[in-house]
Formats: C-alpha cells, structure tokens, sequence
C-alpha cells in the first residue's frame, strides 16, 4: 500500500512536472529559504505552490485534509516572504466527493488531478 502511495505521489508529480515544462512553465523544488513544497513555478508576478497526494478510497479524505492544510500553510509562508502566491493542491485523481471542489474554491486553492492540468497552465 504504501508503494502504491509512493508510485502514485511520484508519477503524478512527474505528469505536472512534464505538462509544466510543456508549457514552457519552469518547475522547481524548494529553495533553501522556502516550506517544503512538492513543486513551485513562477508566472508572471505569481508563485505557484504544489502539494500532491496521492489518494484511494480508503484514504482519500485523509489524504485531502492534509494535502489542503499543508499547501494553505506553504502559501502563507511563502506570502510573508514577500511573494503573491497561488495554492494548487494536486491529487493522483479526482476526489469521489464534489465537496472538495467547492472547499478549495472557497479558500482561495486550486484542486487538480491528471487530465486537469489546463486549470494551471492557461
């Protein structure tokens, strides 16, 4: 189960990654200096700030509680260091609960699975 985890955070990660540089957006780790996030790229004046996860049934929820609280806490890290910065929490699939949507609408996150990666490269 947790190789499946891993696999999945991994190619997921890869999947943005690849559509980022597709894009002719520039992906990256963390700086030295920044939270440790998934992945980051810059657009225009706007910081984009990753958290992947990867989730199943029995652990979807689980997976997007924490996914939500930790890429919230990069953006507001990140904003006190002086950038704008955009939240986008990014799982392996689409949530089987609509709710998740609407709850990242509201706070301000994008929520992206893989087929879903145009909502951050437009």
């Amino acid at each position: 189960m947790v190789e499946r985890g891993l696999r999945g955070h991994a190619e997921t990660q890869n999947a943005l990654a690849q559509a980022l540089a597709s894009a002719g957006l520039e992906p990256r780790s963390p700086r030295p200096e920044e939270p440790n996030f998934d992945l980051a790229w810059q657009r225009g004046d706007v910081v984009y700030v990753a958290e992947v996860k990867s989730i199943s049934e029995q652990n979807g929820e689980r997976q997007l509680r924490l996914g939500l609280g930790q890429v919230l806490r990069y953006r507001d890290l990140l904003r006190r260091q002086g950038s704008l910065v955009t939240a986008v929490l990014v799982a392996e699939r689409r949530p089987s609960d609509a709710s998740w949507r609407r709850l990242c609408d509201e706070l301000g996150v994008i929520l992206i699975a893989p087929g879903d990666f145009d909502a951050v490269l437009d």
